[in-house]
C-alpha cells in the first residue's frame, strides 16, 4: 500500500501547527469540556439548565436531565437514513429521471440521562446514564437506545461511553446528530485511565471493546479478537484551547466459514486535533460577537474505519482479497468548523469535512471520497427552550466514477430539563 506524501505532509503540518499554537497561544481564552447532554445545545452556557441534583440520599445525589426534540426533515432526494446525515448512505446511481423531494418529522432523538454523584465514597466517584429513541433512523419503530453508561472512580472510567480515539471536546455543534463525517465519535465499553501530569499536559490510557467491522470471506463470519483495541491519547492546554492527538491500535481476526484457520491483520489510527477560543475584541463586543471557537481535525488510519462517522457498520476495515485473504484500507480526513455567538442568545455553526478511502484490489464499487458541508442558527428563547435550522450538503464518488449528492434542510425545537 502507497500512503500519499500529501497526507503525511497535512499531519506534519497541524502537528507543527499545534505545537505553535500551544507554544504562542497565551492570549486566548480557555475552553469549556465536551459533555453529551450539550451535544447539539446552544454555544452560550449560560442558557444550560441548573446542574443541581434533583434527588438526594443518604448515600447519592441525582440529576436528572435531558431534553425533548422533535426535528423536520427536508430533502431533495433519496436520502437513505431518515434521521442521519450521512454521506457513504448517498445513493451513487440513478434510479430514476424523476426527482424526489420527502418531508419526515421524528422526536425520536429526545434523551434523558441520570447523573449520580457519591459524596461520601472517598474519592472522586461518580457515574453516568444516558439514553435516546434513536433505535431505528430508518422511521420504523422506535425503542430506548443506550448511548452511555460508566461509573468515575478517581483517575478510572469503567463503562460505555465515547471512544478515545478522536476528540469529541472538538467536537462541533451541529443539529444534525450524525456530524461530520470524518469525526470518530462511536461509543464503546471501556476501561481508561486518565492524569494531569502538570496543569497543562493530560495523558489517557485505554483498552476499548474490539469490534469486528470487516468484510468476512464468503459464507463466514466477523470474529472479535482476543485481544483489545488500545488507545493512548496525550492532551497539551494552552490559553484559549487545547491540542490532542490519539493513536489507535486493534487486531483484526478472521477465518473462513469452515473455521480452518486463523489469521490477523494490524489495525491502527492517529488523530489530531487543535481547539482555539477566539480573543474578544472591540469591535466583536460592539457587534454582539463573542465565544467564537475554532476546530480543526485531522484523521488518518489503516483497518480502523469502524471508529469513523460515516464508515461505521460498513465493513470497510478490511475486504476479501482472494478466497482466503483480507486487506486493510487506508483512509484520511478531516474537518474545521468555526463557531460563535452573537447578541446572546444567537449562535452559529459552520463545518466542512472530507473523508477520503483508497481502492481495495477486489472491487471498484465502493466508497471513494465524500465531503460534508453544514451551516445553522440557533436562538435560545428562554433558559430551556432553544430553536434552530441547519442547511446540510453532501458529495460522494465511487471507485466506479459513480456520483452523488444530497441536500437537507433541518428545523428543530429543543427543551431542555
Amino acid at each position: 500500500m502507497n500512503i500519499s506524501k500529501n497526507f503525511i505532509l497535512y499531519f506534519v503540518y497541524l502537528f507543527l501547527f499545534g505545537i505553535c499554537c500551544s507554544i504562542f497561544g497565551n492570549s486566548i481564552m480557555a475552553q469549556t469540556t465536551f459533555d453529551s447532554l450539550k451535544r447539539n445545545s446552544n454555544l452560550d452556557t449560560s442558557y444550560q439548565p441548573s446542574k443541581k441534583a434533583t434527588l438526594v440520599t443518604e448515600f447519592a445525589e441525582v440529576k436528572i436531565s435531558g431534553f425533548i426534540q422533535p426535528v423536520l426533515y427536508w430533502d431533495n432526494n433519496i436520502v437513505l437514513n431518515n434521521d442521519l446525515f450521512v454521506t457513504s448512505e448517498i445513493p451513487t446511481t440513478k434510479i430514476t429521471d424523476i426527482d424526489f423531494q420527502r418531508f419526515h418529522l421524528s422526536a425520536n432523538q429526545s434523551r434523558l440521562s441520570f447523573n449520580f454523584n457519591f459524596p461520601k465514597a472517598g474519592k472522586r466517584t461518580t457515574a453516568f446514564l444516558e439514553g435516546d429513541f434513536l433505535s431505528s433512523t430508518r422511521g420504523l419503530n422506535s425503542f430506548f437506545r443506550l448511548r452511555h453508561a460508566y461509573l468515575t472512580f478517581g483517575e478510572f472510567v469503567i463503562g460505555q461511553t465515547w471512544t478515545n480515539f478522536g476528540d469529541v471536546s472538538a467536537s462541533p455543534n451541529t443539529l444534525d446528530l450524525e456530524g461530520p463525517n470524518s469525526m470518530a465519535a462511536s461509543r464503546v465499553p471501556q476501561i481508561r485511565w486518565s492524569r494531569d501530569l502538570n496543569p497543562r499536559f493530560n495523558l489517557l490510557v485505554a483498552i476499548e471493546e474490539p469490534k469486528g467491522d470487516y468484510t468476512a470471506l464468503d459464507s463466514a463470519n466477523p470474529i472479535r479478537s482476543a485481544f483489545p483495541e488500545m488507545v493512548l491519547k496525550p492532551k497539551f492546554t494552552f490559553n484559549g484551547g487545547h491540542w490532542a492527538v490519539s493513536m489507535i491500535y486493534k487486531p483484526i481476526v478472521y477465518t473462513d466459514k469452515n473455521l480452518s484457520f486463523k489469521k490477523s491483520l494490524p489495525g491502527w489510527g492517529l488523530t489530531s486535533s487543535l481547539s482555539i477560543n477566539l480573543p474578544d475584541k472591540r469591535e466583536n463586543h460592539l457587534l454582539g460577537l463573542k465565544k467564537r471557537k475554532f476546530n480543526l481535525f485531522g484523521i488518518m488510519g489503516n483497518g480502523t474505519q469502524g471508529a469513523v462517522n460515516d464508515f461505521a457498520g460498513l465493513g470497510f476495515e478490511a475486504i476479501p482479497k482472494d478466497s482466503t485473504t483480507l486487506e486493510t484500507l487506508f483512509y484520511a480526513g478531516g474537518y474545521m468548523s468555526f463557531s460563535f455567538v452573537m447578541l446572546k442568545r444567537w449562535s452559529s455553526t459552520y463545518v466542512y469535512s472530507y473523508l477520503y478511502q483508497e481502492k481495495p484490489d477486489s472491487r471498484s464499487s465502493i466508497f471513494k471520497h465524500s465531503h460534508y458541508l453544514s451551516g445553522n442558527a440557533i436562538y435560545a428563547i428562554n433558559k430551556y427552550f432553544s430553536i434552530g435550522a441547519e442547511l446540510l450538503f453532501g458529495a460522494k464518488a465511487n471507485y466506479d466514477d459513480t456520483s452523488g449528492r444530497a441536500l437537507r434542510l433541518m428545523g428543530v425545537v429543543r427543551l431542555l430539563f
